[in-house]
Parts: structure tokens; sequence; C-alpha cells
């Protein structure tokens, strides 16, 4: 009888160990390790996790047309440029490039090979990335056809003589480095950074500054 009583004694105590051990208000001693399984509690989202907007750039698109030692090149606001513009809702990038060539100049292309990308951006104008293509004559008349009415001329120029037409930095200085290379590449311009106009030459017959400041720099605004 003895036996029996210290048995279901026993079996008693650990009755109430299982119950302690399955509620979540029993609470462990130090160094003692509890199969009490807690509810996970979501973390405060992290700024640093947060997604960001996704960028969204101005496209620009656009053609290189060489004529032996010549360039095309536009007038466009009383600005000179390369042939190119803003890419429209669902046009592909070389089919832009194809009708800005032809609004802005009346020559119709066959783009060849992608030249160089122009990626740059500033407070005042935003993000920009542009693509230029290498195009050769395939027909048309040397006339703007632009529906906007922004191009007043179009003409072929001395290459020799690019830096007296094109101002803007992040253009002249991709234009000048595939003349020279004549392979793709992508070049980038923080303008909040470095300059955006090239500096206004000195015309042939000027006396030279000498003592005088330094010229400002060329600040109109650049042909986008």
């Amino acid at each position: 009888m003895a036996e029996e009583q210290v048995k279901a004694a026993g079996q008693g105590a650990q009755r109430r160990r299982r119950r302690r051990r399955g509620t979540g208000g029993a609470q462990a001693r130090p160094g003692q390790v509890t199969n009490t399984t807690a509810t996970p509690v979501p973390a405060a989202p992290s700024k640093r996790g947060q997604k960001r907007p996704l960028a969204d750039p101005r496209i620009g698109v656009g053609c290189i047309v060489l004529r032996g030692d010549e360039i095309l090149l536009v007038r466009e606001r009383g600005r000179w440029s390369l042939p190119k513009g803003g890419l429209e809702s669902g046009e592909l990038v070389q089919d832009g490039a194809r009708r800005e060539t032809f609004e802005e100049t009346g020559l119709v292309v066959e783009l060849r090979d992608l030249a160089f990308i122009v990626e740059f951006q500033a407070v005042t104008w935003g993000h920009h990335l542009q693509f230029f293509y290498t195009g050769r004559e395939v027909g048309g008349k040397l006339e703007p056809r632009d529906p906007d009415r922004d191009v007043q001329e179009a003409r072929f120029v001395p290459i020799r003589q690019l830096r007296e037409f094109i101002r803007f930095r992040p253009r002249l200085v991709a234009l000048e480095t595939w003349l020279r290379e004549r392979r793709p590449r992508h070049f980038v311009f923080n303008l909040d950074k470095e300059p955006a106009m090239l500096r206004k030459r000195r015309r042939v017959g000027e006396p030279s500054p000498g003592a005088r400041a330094p010229e400002p720099e060329f600040t109109d605004e650049p042909d986008l």
C-alpha cells in the first residue's frame, strides 16, 4: 500500500510540473531554459529597409550623321546641338532616334551602332538619360520639319569647329570622345558639382585678356 502511495505522489508531481511548463506565467530560475514558445511580434519598419520610389529620368534620343569631315547639327531655340529629342510614350529608343532626326533635319537615316549614352542630373534640370546612335543618310532633304517649329536650322559643320557651336559640356565631351575612339561609352555628369557649360571662347581678332579678369562661363540654359 505504501508503494502505491509513493507512486501516485510521483505521478501527481509530474503532472504539476507539466502544467507549469505549459503556462506562459511560469518564470524560469536563473540559468534555466524553459520550453515556453513566445508569440512573435513584428519588428517596427526600418527606414533603411523601406523601398524608395522608382527612378524616373527623362529619356532623350538622337543621332550622329557625318559627311566626310563634317557633322550634322541643328539650331534649336537659338542653341546648336546634335539632332535629338524626347522619347515619346510607347516608342522604342531607335525608332525615336530616327523620328527625331527626320523631324529636326529632314533627312531619313539608317541607324548603325550605339555611339554613346549621356547621363546627367542637376537640381535645376532634373535627371536625364540620352542615347545617341550613328546614322547613315538614305533619303530626305536637308530642311527642318519640326512640328513644334523649335528648330530654325540644320546644317553640316566642320568637326574641327565643334566647340564654336556646342557649349553643353556633357554632350560635347561625349561627342569628342566618340570621334576619337569610335567605340560606345556611358558618360555620367553631376552638374551640381561640375560646370554644365563650356567656357566662352575668344573670337578670332579679339585682344588677349592679359591681366584682365577671366571670362565668365557661358551660362545660357542648355538644349537638354
